[in-house]
């Protein structure tokens, strides 16, 4: 599934809804969690990286440690 195709996603088997708009539709993406030394030493590819859902909707980007499964309808 590309990862800029709204879907659904769920943690541990609880459907994720937008804290602003309740909405359950979300594009996928991906951050850095940069720190000042590690960049400093060069060395940001070292860091960690944290999953975002922003909300289809009204745009609010939702930040996981733990990554979402996307939830697939079985009809």
């Amino acid at each position: 599934m590309s990862e800029n195709v709204p879907c659904e996603y769920q943690i541990d088997d609880e459907l994720i809804e937008c804290n602003h708009c309740k909405n359950t539709m979300f594009i996928k993406g991906a951050a850095m969690l940069n720190t000042a030394k590690m960049t400093f030493l060069g060395l940001d590819w070292l860091n960690r990286s944290a999953v975002t859902l922003m909300c289809d909707k009204c745009g609010l980007i939702h930040w996981f440690g733990k990554a979402p499964t996307p939830k697939y309808n079985r009809s």
